[in-house]
């Protein structure tokens, strides 16, 4: 409850100076239409999102994509109509220009972000001393797109042939029907598929995500080691500290064999490296997912995106291969990484 009071709150300060911008540039002075505008707007983030994790069906995925829409258009016209005001200040031009230009300007970055959010683009890395071909998916996000998203996710992966993939949590965002029936499609990986935990699987529960595991060949590493054609892969369940990694990786007893940590959040990255692991993936952060807000998410993560080197050992953060929320993408990208032997 304290979670949705934060989240209701910052979104209804967001819906509250952008609605507040565009009455005052379009001189709209009806102060009654500001709140009809006002209050379905900021209860739709929360409303939808609960009614599409319950039910599940084509009337709550529709008011959900508008939701999510307005939530990214919302996101984008907050810092367009900021830097307006600013500019304002300095630069004389008339009010009615500057609505049109502020939402023509605004439409045009929703739509590439909304196109952009579609393409999924494979991300080829070599990493020293990695005997396999692996492929690493992240925040996929089942229950944010669809059936159609995650058939050309799936399609993309088994064209790479990889020796195995490995899925680096939020695989789910709920186990409503819809959800359980595109699920099933994670049984058409050619590879053998090991996943491991994110927050998302949290909210979901995990009693859902392993009945919906069930119906997959996919294997849940939790907090556990597995060796894997001369390798060897550790998962660990999501957690926001470090706590969690140490413990599994403690208990984990030294080898030379190459080893691959599975942890959702960029965090303890140093943590790893002490403990000789070759090669740490992780995801969550989707490099912000809609600019600016990887500034934002930077703070709390130092690593967004992309491989980072430690003492012989590598990180590799996913900018995630599907999206949550807004289905867009705005000065980050959806991928595949797929990790190679050097020659």
């Amino acid at each position: 409850m304290l979670l949705v009071l934060v989240v209701s709150s910052v979104y209804l300060g967001m819906n509250w100076y952008v609605l507040a911008r565009l009455f005052h540039l379009f001189a709209i002075r009806t102060t009654i239409w500001f709140y009809i505008a006002l209050i379905p707007l900021t209860l739709s983030f929360i409303v939808a999102l609960a009614l599409e994790s319950r039910f599940g069906n084509h009337l709550t995925g529709s008011v959900f994509t508008l939701a999510m829409l307005w939530l990214g258009m919302c996101w984008v016209l907050l810092w367009i109509l900021f830097a307006q005001q600013i500019l304002s200040l300095v630069v004389p031009v008339p009010q009615r220009v500057w609505a049109i230009s502020v939402c023509g300007l605004a439409c045009g970055l929703a739509l590439y972000a909304f196109i952009n959010a579609r393409a999924i683009t494979v991300r080829r890395v070599q990493i020293p001393h990695l005997p396999l071909k692996v492929a690493q998916l992240s925040d996929i996000h089942i229950g944010s797109i669809g059936p159609s998203v995650l058939a050309d996710i799936i399609a993309k992966t088994n064209d790479l042939k990889p020796d195995v993939v490995l899925i680096t949590g939020d695989l789910f965002d709920n186990a409503n029907p819809t959800t359980r029936a595109v699920a099933t499609q994670l049984k058409t990986f050619v590879a053998p598929v090991l996943f491991t935990s994110g927050n998302h699987e949290v909210y979901t529960g995990y009693d859902n995500v392993r009945q919906m595991l069930a119906m997959t060949q996919i294997r849940w590493l939790r907090n556990e080691m597995l060796e894997f054609s001369g390798i060897r892969i550790i998962g660990v369940d999501n957690s926001y500290s470090t706590e969690l990694m140490q413990s599994v990786l403690g208990r984990t007893s030294p080898s030379p064999a190459f080893t691959i940590l599975m942890n959702h959040q960029p965090t303890g990255f140093d943590i790893a490296a002490r403990h000789r692991i070759g090669l740490m993936l992780s995801g969550h952060v989707h490099n912000g997912q809609i600019w600016p807000f990887n500034y934002v998410v930077g703070i709390f993560y130092p690593y967004l995106t992309g491989l980072h080197e430690k003492a012989g050992a590598f990180l590799n953060v996913s900018t995630g291969t599907g999206i949550w929320g807004p289905p867009m993408r705005l000065g980050s990208h959806s991928e595949i990484v797929f990790f190679e032997p050097m020659p």
